[in-house]
């Protein structure tokens, strides 16, 4: 509630009962609530906002076992009391948000392999073509008695750094990009946690270069099919 309104701590947010009256009330602090929202206020600022006293209507009740068969019980009998008008359960709200959510997963999938099939066609051709332009230069290098692997890295080591360099500029994207995705995606109603941890670094990085080597395979298995004679003609 906070983000969508843009209150701080110390502003007003103006609410308004169901009748329409609208009130003014003070943010003394802001708690993080992935689900729903609330406001909380002592009987003494409430009679002083609405110029009443409180009137208690409802009841919070935090059961010590928590398992979906006890919670629906307790909902059962209570709903079986003549005072109570309904019982609202806490668990009804996190189970629509994991709902929500949980399709996202397909939504990320979908995402991870794009990158990686795009990750590893660009690096591809670009190695690819970087080899086909210089082959005068390879063939030259091989007749003058470099080894196998020394042409390779002739060619490939300029890949690496900037395999490299992108994964570094892709993380500091990517955290801004992860931000923007769960700021905007999740209703109202809910709120993501911005939580990014060391295994998402490390996997994408570990995947862009595990790309890196497959593609320095394959122009290892070119460099060193290369004709020196046909090349240098």
């Amino acid at each position: 509630m906070a983000t969508i309104t843009n209150v701080k701590k110390g502003d007003y947010l103006t609410i308004k009962q169901s009748d329409g009256d609208k009130y003014r009330v003070k943010v003394s602090g802001i708690t993080e609530m992935y689900a729903g929202h609330d406001v909380y206020m002592n009987s003494t600022y409430y009679h002083k906002v609405f110029s009443k006293n409180v009137t208690y209507n409802a009841n919070m009740l935090r059961l010590s076992n928590r398992s979906n068969k006890s919670i629906n019980r307790v909902s059962r009998t209570l709903n079986k009391q003549s005072a109570a008008l309904t019982a609202v359960q806490s668990n009804d709200a996190k189970t629509t948000i994991n709902n929500i959510l949980s399709g996202l997963n397909h939504l990320v999938l979908i995402i991870i392999i794009v990158a990686s099939v795009l990750a590893f066609v660009v690096l591809f051709t670009l190695t690819n073509i970087n080899v086909s332009e210089r082959m005068r230069e390879l063939s030259t290098i091989k007749v003058l008695g470099f080894y196998p692997m020394e042409v390779v890295m002739y060619v490939y080591r300029e890949t690496f750094i900037l395999t490299v360099a992108g994964i570094l500029l892709g993380f500091i994207g990517g955290d801004y990009l992860h931000y923007y995705i769960m700021q905007t995606l999740p209703p109202e109603t809910a709120m993501a946690d911005m939580t990014l941890f060391w295994t998402n670094f490390t996997v994408s990085g570990l995947m862009t270069l595990g790309f890196s080597v497959v593609v320095m395979g394959l122009m290892a298995y070119k460099i060193n099919r290369v004709d020196m004679l046909e090349a240098l003609k």
